[in-house]
């Protein structure tokens, strides 16, 4: 049985069926991201300056990624004018060179994926943010990974009823071995084995309930009174030979204090507490949720501790002051309050020690040590929170050295009761990163899917080609329009978020 119309166009509509069905399908998409890019639009509009969250600049934002943007921006456009040349090149029944252009097209989408991932990796694993209790912003890299709470841990309490206890997992060194209290004969050689042991105690703990569920219902049938209530332990307590080394994540921390730390899932630790502040590398000062007459005397100022970095600030304050003044008072207006509370005056680089007579500070020290002629910082006006590591950096060794290495000079520790939230550049960071991440990474999944295909035709299709190839034609032109519609997706995108 023959499908009508599967390579054949119809006589009323002048379409193919798959050309039908794509059309339908491209419909459908130009609803899901148009919801998605009018609710970046109003959420964006709503925002209040001074008030709400502040809205990053796009530019501020992605600094030199911008041009990497641009640059998946020409590789998507080169990908659709080759996907065209292919469809055409299977017209002209010339295998080999549908087969060049199609290689081609998936090469581009190589290569925008690639660009995605370093943009990812930046944002995730080496940029990130501190707001603190006074809502003033800090951005930059927390290094060595002091986000995480250093503690030792020497006692261990939790529920046997949830999922595995958070503390397991933050566990770093745990060669000194564990014991069950209240159980001399049950010991353990490291947290695999209480993982093991907590698993099948699980089990154990869950069957025991259910019978004593089931007890307990069966007697309140017969006498309300005189039933027994459900007594089951769900607790398990071990204690530790020695001292256990523990990065406890933040995010799974309700509380913790010089002696204990708490987290969501019930866990409670004993032991101490060896570390409370964050290392962390300043590139810029937010000021927009602060007020102006607050500013001066922000917590920031205490935390990084170095008046030429608040000399810094504010010259750069003020010149953008006298700018906006004068651009207003050519035109007889006065600045609009949003502009007073926007990034323009709010938001600038700084850097620690200074660099000299630009920033106020000419002795070129850093925390009492003297600048190497060599530092790659020096001479550097400003220092980019979303920059891609320099060739100097790159030189003295992989990311972790650029993070360990150069930056360690201008490292300042802050104090984490003065922190009320710190993450990277990621989903949690705001309303525009978590719409970022949102559409670019669905956009992404586009693109590999649309590759996908196009790679299964030109893999595949030499079968098809031999036994009808405008059938394989007709695939490759539904195939190219899926594909010109994902490039036209990122050719409103890339502005959107990366300019505005």
């Amino acid at each position: 049985m023959e499908i009508p119309y599967e390579v054949t166009p119809r006589r009323d509509t002048g379409l193919f069926n798959a050309k039908l069905g794509i059309w339908l399908f491209l419909a459908s998409e130009v609803m899901l991201f148009g919801g998605l890019f009018s609710a970046y639009v109003f959420l964006r509009v709503g925002v209040q300056e001074g008030v709400d969250t502040p809205w990053p600049w796009g530019i501020n934002v992605h600094k030199d990624f911008v041009y990497l943007g641009f640059l998946n921006t020409l590789v998507l456009i080169l990908s659709s004018v080759w996907v065209v040349f292919a469809w055409v090149a299977l017209k002209e029944r010339n295998w080999r060179k549908f087969q060049l252009y199609m290689y081609g097209v998936v090469a581009c989408a190589m290569i925008f994926m690639v660009v995605k991932g370093i943009e990812y990796n930046s944002k995730l694993n080496h940029h990130h943010g501190i707001k603190l209790t006074d809502n003033s912003v800090m951005e930059g890299t927390i290094v060595h990974g002091t986000d995480k709470i250093d503690f030792t841990g020497t006692k261990f309490t939790f529920n046997l009823q949830g999922g595995l206890p958070g503390f397991i997992k933050d566990i770093t060194k745990d060669d000194v071995g564990f014991s069950l209290e209240g159980e001399e004969s049950v010991e353990f050689a490291n947290a695999a084995e209480v993982k093991a042991w907590f698993l099948k105690s699980r089990s154990k703990v869950a069957n025991e309930l259910a019978l004593e569920r089931k007890r307990y219902r069966s007697e309140l049938a017969v006498d309300r009174d005189s039933a027994k209530p459900v007594s089951v332990n769900t607790k398990a307590t071990v204690i530790a030979k020695g001292p256990i080394q523990m990065k406890a994540n933040p995010r799974k921390v309700v509380a913790h204090s010089a002696t204990s730390l708490s987290y969501k899932d019930g866990t409670s630790v004993e032991g101490k507490l060896v570390r409370d502040a964050v290392e962390f590398v300043v590139h810029e000062v937010d000021m927009q949720l602060v007020l102006p007459q607050n500013q001066r005397t922000s917590i920031v100022w205490d935390v990084i501790g170095d008046e030429g970095a608040k000399k810094q600030f504010f010259d750069a304050q003020k010149l953008r002051y006298d700018e906006l003044a004068e651009y207003y008072e050519k035109r007889g207006k006065t600045i609009p309050l949003s502009t007073m509370r926007g990034y323009i005056l709010n938001l600038h680089p700084v850097h620690i020690g200074g660099h000299g007579d630009d920033h106020g500070d000419g002795d070129h020290k850093e925390h009492g040590k003297e600048k190497k002629d060599g530092d790659h910082h020096a001479g550097v006006s400003t220092h980019l929170s979303e920059a891609i590591p320099t060739a100097d950096t790159e030189s003295a060794g992989s990311e972790e050295g650029h993070e360990h290495g150069g930056h360690d000079e201008h490292t300042i520790s802050v104090p984490r009761d003065k922190i009320k939230f710190m993450g990277n550049h990621g989903p949690r960071y705001g309303n525009y990163y978590a719409i970022y991440f949102t559409m670019t990474a669905l956009h992404g999944l586009h693109v590999v899917g649309g590759a996908l295909v196009l790679l299964f035709m030109v893999v595949f299709g030499k079968k098809l080609y031999l036994k009808n190839p405008e059938h394989l034609a007709n695939r490759v032109e539904v195939g190219g329009l899926f594909w010109h519609f994902v490039d036209l997706v990122w050719i409103f995108l890339f502005p959107l978020m990366y300019l505005l």
